[in-house]
């Protein structure tokens, strides 16, 4: 009895609901005649399958999700389909289903049930961010008739959403004008240097046949290679500035197309971010590039900085050649990157069109082209090479 009393003080306009229909019982036992039976039985129904919802089980409800696909690339497309079942057929009226998603995914959708024992509904989740999503619940109600009295339930479905950073596909050309002082050599395919072998590895797009262990192969059922000791002058790095701005996205997109580029040309390449400092050894391979855009997929813009340029020397081995990525240029960076790589050359993306740039900002593009840092601009998918200061100061 005590559940039953905590239940209506709960769902106040049931006890509304009950009101009326005791009112309309009164009305027909006391006026009689065929107008007040008649009011009193049509509105019985609806005042019983209110009270019918305010004990129905919506736990009992088994939420099933099925998705197109786990992992996709921003701005795609994914269709997701929810299957409900439960083991009565009382029929329900309408169901607004309300899928527990991050802020830019919500979804609402309306649903009629019926007397369906097993319905489904599917949507498609549109132009999706990059990130990794995790939805945890589905959540639905029911009501009556009159709107008069609602019932809400959150089941668990969990699901993870890998979303994956878009790319442009760079000019080679481009690319190899962006590396013409040596730093990391051309993007051409490799030919390593093989004096002594140090191990096998599974084999890479730009190998050479003559590479290639026999044994291993039949043994492992899949292409291994020699791996040769004079490979780490080949690493690249790619340092990703973190901090918040609003080109900070085109900077993810810039870092993912330059992985992209470059081992598709068979370097090996690493990655490491002012956010954290956390360091991706350098690789190659198909591999390699899953994992990396799987952190891209996780990078996050924050407010504060780990990375310092003396204490965080150490974190990039020092035979390997350093690309950083940034979305605004600053003195403190410059120095920064100069007390990072000593006076090694180094290259600097900026991801930020030359002409929306600040008077600071001006002088500390100045000051880095004095100092032989080579300025690269990537404006709309495109790399504009800053080749006539880089020039006019080499002179």
């Amino acid at each position: 009895m005590r559940n039953v009393l905590t239940i209506l003080k709960k769902n106040r306009n049931v006890c509304g609901i009950i009101v009326l229909m005791l009112i309309s019982f009164c009305f027909a036992m006391f006026q009689g005649g065929f107008i007040s039976w008649f009011i009193f039985y049509t509105f019985l129904p609806f005042g019983a399958y209110s009270m019918i919802l305010l004990f129905y089980p919506l736990q009992a409800f088994e939420v099933e999700r099925r998705i197109s696909k786990h992992e996709c690339q921003a701005g795609e497309s994914v269709d997701m389909t929810l299957v409900f079942s439960r083991k009565n057929r009382l029929p329900l009226l309408y169901m607004v289903v309300e899928e527990d998603l991050p802020m830019e995914l919500e979804k609402k959708t309306l649903v009629f049930p019926g007397f369906k024992q097993s319905f489904q509904l599917t949507y498609t989740l549109e132009n999706l961010p990059r990130g990794e999503h995790v939805i945890q619940s589905v959540r639905f109600k029911i009501g009556d008739f009159f709107g008069l009295y609602e019932k809400e339930a959150t089941v668990h479905a969990p699901l993870k959403l890998t979303v994956f950073p878009a790319y442009q596909e760079l000019n080679y050309k481009q690319l190899e004008h962006v590396f013409d002082q040596g730093q990391v050599g051309t993007t051409k395919k490799i030919q390593r240097e093989h004096s002594v072998v140090s191990g096998i590895r599974e084999y890479q797009p730009g190998d050479q046949l003559s590479w290639i262990n026999w044994k291993a192969t039949a043994r492992t059922s899949e292409i291994m290679t020699k791996e040769f000791e004079v490979q780490k002058n080949r690493d690249v790095f790619i340092m990703l500035d973190e901090y918040a701005s609003p080109f900070f996205e085109e900077a993810i997109v810039l870092a993912a197309s330059l992985v992209h580029a470059l081992i598709k040309k068979g370097m090996d390449v690493g990655l490491t971010s002012t956010g954290s400092m956390e360091v991706v050894p350098a690789k190659g391979g198909s591999k390699q590039r899953r994992r990396l855009f799987y952190r891209f997929a996780k990078s996050r813009a924050t407010h504060t900085s780990v990375w310092n340029g003396k204490k965080n020397k150490g974190v990039v081995p020092s035979n390997a050649s350093v690309i950083f990525i940034v979305s605004e240029l600053t003195m403190e960076k410059i120095e920064g990157w100069n007390a990072f790589t000593g006076n090694k050359a180094m290259t600097v993306f900026c991801v930020k069109s030359q002409g929306d740039f600040t008077g600071e900002e001006i002088r500390a593009k100045s000051v880095a082209l004095a100092r032989g840092i080579k300025l690269v601009f990537f404006e709309q998918g495109h790399l504009q090479n800053e080749r006539t200061e880089v020039k006019a100061n080499e002179r």
